[in-house]
């Protein structure tokens, strides 16, 4: 009899809040679970042959530093994928039957943990202890990111109280964590662009609508920074052998709306 009764509020003649989508604006907020991800392209060479390297003035460290690095190929990936959350408000502005515009701003919380085919040197780690440096190969990296989305939602036919769609759009996230540990490693740039992809299925219950998302956001920037002075007496070296990083993120998202 249960079975029987929500299939027919989802798929017979009893519609919740019919007229919802005619709204010309309305507001909500969501609430999900990411995880974070990099996406490497390392150079073929040795560290001490990439043509982005910059070797410390001091003699006696640039010698030191030479010795270390001349034959090492650093290379490094995301192991264990994490779990992090995000939060965040929804304003929605309807454009046609079946288009929106979605602005969602929000923030959202997580880390990455690198794992080194080498150990890391601990010359650049010295005075910084061992917070989020595990065994001197693995190195955690935490973010919390300001997003600031932009995106339209092509929505498809209603059938019942259920309503399938896709979103495309972009991102632009501003990363507010201070990765003191990870900045000897290499340094990121704080800020970058993404490319959103989602497909969703909206649930038009009593009293509100809730969404349940599937979303991809694919970095567009290069975050390495290769940019950092030469004077400095621990430059972040695993970083001359990426030469190029981007940020990607995984979310399941819910909607209330």
């Amino acid at each position: 009899m249960l079975v029987g009764n929500v299939a027919y509020a989802q798929f017979g003649r009893v519609q919740n809040l019919s007229s919802f989508d005619e709204r010309p604006i309305h507001f909500g907020f969501y609430l999900g679970v990411n995880a974070m991800d990099f996406g490497f392209r390392f150079y073929p060479a040795p560290i001490a042959q990439n043509p982005v390297l910059q070797m410390p003035e001091n003699a006696a460290i640039k010698n030191k530093t030479s010795e270390y690095y001349h034959n090492r190929s650093i290379r490094a990936d995301v192991d264990p994928i994490s779990p992090g959350f995000s939060v965040g408000i929804v304003s929605n502005f309807r454009l046609a039957e079946f288009a929106d515009l979605r602005i969602t701003p929000g923030m959202s919380f997580g880390s990455r943990q690198l794992v080194y085919n080498d150990t890391i040197n601990p010359d650049i780690l010295s005075g910084l202890g061992t917070n989020g440096l595990d065994e001197k190969s693995y190195l955690n990296i935490p973010s919390t990111y300001i997003d600031l989305p932009i995106g339209v939602r092509l929505k498809g036919k209603r059938y019942g109280n259920l309503r399938p769609y896709i979103y495309l759009g972009g991102t632009y996230r501003i990363d507010l964590e201070k990765k003191r540990v990870a900045e000897r490693v290499f340094h990121m740039y704080k800020t970058g662009t993404y490319v959103d992809f989602a497909m969703g299925l909206d649930s038009y219950l009593q009293f509100f609508r809730l969404s349940t998302e599937l979303r991809v956001s694919f970095g567009v920037d290069n975050l390495i920074d290769h940019n950092v002075g030469t004077n400095e007496n621990r430059i972040p070296y695993y970083g001359f052998a990426i030469e190029r990083l981007t940020s990607n993120v995984f979310s399941l998202v819910f909607y209330f709306e």
